[in-house]
């Protein structure tokens, strides 16, 4: 039934199936307003559409809630990302931590860009959801770095991610924009061309001995590479200034071969989270986003794999709770992600 025919307003069975359409099968809210006219013959403007996945969403699980409910059996090696994103025109900051299973863990937004609130997105992890933390992995963030600095001290190894410092590294030395020149450079222009050619090899050999040194198992041998860069430290003081005040947390992964080198794992669950976001023209308010944003989590957690490859394949088939040994009540992921069932 559409509507609740003694009060003329739409049935919650309806409401369920509108935020299936959406959070399911990826449409935005402007889709379905046209499928539901060809369906069932009525108009329902985007905004009516927004309010009644923002209803469901209201009675979505809390990270506090799922944790009590389902007791996961977390890895203990988190990974932690941030993207901003706009609610009405105003840019705000998101936080994704997730277990080194995929789970993703907790996810909190903030209406100001403020270091205690990312001191408090910490706090929340350890007193609250009681993660049993081994290590974390971060991009180069500062804010970041500071948090788990004053929430952990020397109690857990803090990594920083390996891809970001590698792109840092090839804008220093500008190895992207060398092999551009490079590849725009005549063949007759013999002399502009081995000139470009010698950079763009000098960079290219940074750029490896970097990369080999960051990913090694051993720190002798990463010493030993790294000695190497020193008739280059003259052309590149920026690539030795930031090797000296990052080098001791990006080679923390030296300690425990468990430690995630990058921080791809809540990277790849932003990129998704803002794929969705893009699918909504624009939140009217912080609060639907945040409600909006702790449904789509809640999907990601319940939601089985299907495309892990090589040796995540077995995952496939289990949504990333049911790898942290959770038995689920059910198959569906929206009963086990709201209140009302």
């Amino acid at each position: 039934m559409i509507r609740n025919q003694s009060r003329q307003r739409y049935s919650r069975d309806f409401k369920i199936e509108i935020t299936r359409m959406h959070v399911e099968e990826r449409m935005s809210y402007r889709v379905i307003s046209k499928r539901i006219k060809e369906k069932y013959s009525i108009r329902i403007s985007k905004n009516t559409i927004c309010k009644m996945v923002n209803e469901i969403a209201c009675y979505s699980k809390g990270d506090i809630k799922i944790k009590q409910e389902y007791r996961p059996n977390w890895e203990g090696y988190l990974t932690v990302d941030d993207k901003y994103f706009s609610v009405g025109g105003n840019k705000k900051l998101i936080l994704t931590a997730t277990d080194s299973s995929g789970d993703l863990i907790h996810l909190e937004i903030f209406d100001q860009v403020e270091q205690h609130r990312v001191d408090e997105f910490f706090g929340f992890i350890e007193r609250h959801l009681k993660y049993p933390l081994i290590a974390i992995t971060t991009d180069l963030d500062e804010m970041l770095e500071k948090s788990i600095s004053k929430q952990y001290g020397n109690k857990v190894l803090h990594q920083k991610c390996l891809k970001h410092a590698m792109d840092t590294i090839d804008r220093i030395i500008q190895l992207k924009q060398k092999r551009k020149k490079l590849q725009m450079t005549p063949l007759n222009d013999k002399e502009e061309y081995r000139k470009n050619l010698e950079e763009h090899k000098e960079a290219q050999k940074i750029y490896d001995l970097c990369k080999k040194a960051l990913y090694s198992r051993k720190k002798e041998f990463t010493i030993e590479l790294l000695n190497q860069l020193i008739n280059h430290k003259e052309k590149y003081p920026s690539l030795s200034k930031f090797l000296n005040r990052h080098l001791d947390k990006l080679l923390t992964h030296q300690k425990d071969e468990k430690i995630k080198k990058t921080n791809n794992i809540a990277e790849n669950i932003n990129r998704r989270l803002m794929i969705r976001l893009k699918t909504i023209e624009s939140f009217k308010n912080f609060n639907s986003a945040k409600n909006y944003l702790n449904l789509y989590k809640n999907y990601l957690r319940f939601k089985p794999y299907t495309d892990c490859k090589g040796k995540n394949k077995i995952k496939n088939g289990k949504s990333p709770l049911e790898v942290c040994g959770v038995v689920l009540k059910s198959k569906d992921w929206l009963k086990n992600a709201v209140t009302f069932y």
